[in-house]
């Protein structure tokens, strides 16, 4: 892993300029649209996360990036990086579009790119929350879950979820809804953004994410750090355990084709381009065969490819 960061870091620098330039051209119509409705979500939520550029800001103002696993920072395929405000999420007051309980970013290089914030409700009898200020969307659940067979503590998908699994509910459920900040395929307030891999890693986004896109983000996640939440744990525990040789090569030969498809989608060369993705798929299931291999359980071997599922769903995301 020490010997595969520096490499990951270096594309991921070599990116970004070009990546944020791109960022612009994307953002420019949807700023413009939602300039002319300034009391709209998006950019309530916009100005919110938009002094808080760096961690040294987030910290300041009472911003933590949660964890995922035994030692890692949460950073997902199609949620980013969450940093979430402890003093708003425990005061539980109703949702204020100017203080979101998270911001969300896309770690580039050393910068971090703000994508969008998330608003909460703890609840427990009273039904989930289905708008926020008067706009109609649909909410999704967490509760904190221990003793699931197998797994151990998790966040599970709200109070149910966790009892199903074995599991014993610490607390009320936590009702969330993002607000995404730059264009999102699935929309402005979806449960993922399908786009963020594609723009961590430099490449032009699709308009609409079918599953074979979803997939194909789910393998660029690798390049950079971004995981299915199952997926760092098992990499945890096989990092500890001095298993995790085969996840190092099989991450190592996905970085190699991001500079490919990159130099193939600036030459216009939808063939080589398509190839390239075909391999980085076929990189990728070689990939999610070594984490079931390393799943120390079969529980978890059971919730990689749950989680899996739920990132290639393009219906609804009922999920974290």
């Amino acid at each position: 892993m020490t010997v595969l960061l520096p490499n990951l870091q270096t594309i991921a620098r070599r990116a970004c300029s070009s990546v944020l330039i791109a960022i612009c051209a994307i953002a420019s119509p949807a700023i413009a649209h939602a300039q002319q409705h300034p009391d709209s979500i998006v950019v309530r939520a916009s100005q919110a996360i938009a002094p808080l550029k760096d961690s040294t800001a987030l910290g300041d103002a009472g911003f933590r990036v949660i964890g995922v696993a035994t030692g890692s920072r949460d950073l997902t395929p199609f949620q980013g990086q969450h940093w979430i405000s402890m003093t708003r999420f425990a005061a539980n007051e109703p949702p204020d579009l100017t203080k979101p309980t998270f911001m969300m970013y896309l770690p580039l290089g050393d910068s971090l790119l703000p994508i969008g914030v998330a608003y909460t409700k703890l609840i427990r009898m009273r039904p989930v929350p289905t708008s926020l200020a008067g706009t109609p969307m649909e909410w999704h659940l967490h509760a904190l879950c221990r003793g699931i067979p197998g797994e151990g503590i998790q966040l599970a998908d709200g109070r149910d979820d966790c009892i199903a699994r074995g599991g014993q509910p610490l607390g009320a459920n936590i009702a969330m809804v993002h607000a995404w900040t730059i264009p999102n395929p699935d929309g402005p307030y979806a449960h993922d953004n399908p786009a963020l891999p594609f723009i961590a890693t430099g490449l032009t986004p699709p308009t609409h994410a079918t599953r074979d896109d979803r997939l194909f983000g789910v393998a660029l996640g690798e390049t950079y750090g971004a995981k299915l939440v199952v997926a760092h744990r098992i990499d945890d525990l096989a990092a500890r355990a001095g298993k995790n040789s085969g996840l190092v090569a099989e991450r190592a030969a996905l970085a190699a084709l991001v500079p490919q498809l990159r130099d193939a989608q600036r030459a216009h060369d939808a063939k080589k381009f398509d190839a390239l993705r075909k391999a980085m798929i076929d990189r990728w299931n070689a990939l999610a065969d070594e984490y079931r291999a390393l799943a120390p359980t079969p529980e978890l071997r059971a919730r990689f490819d749950v989680e899996l599922n739920q990132a290639l769903d393009t219906m609804g995301h009922m999920h974290m």
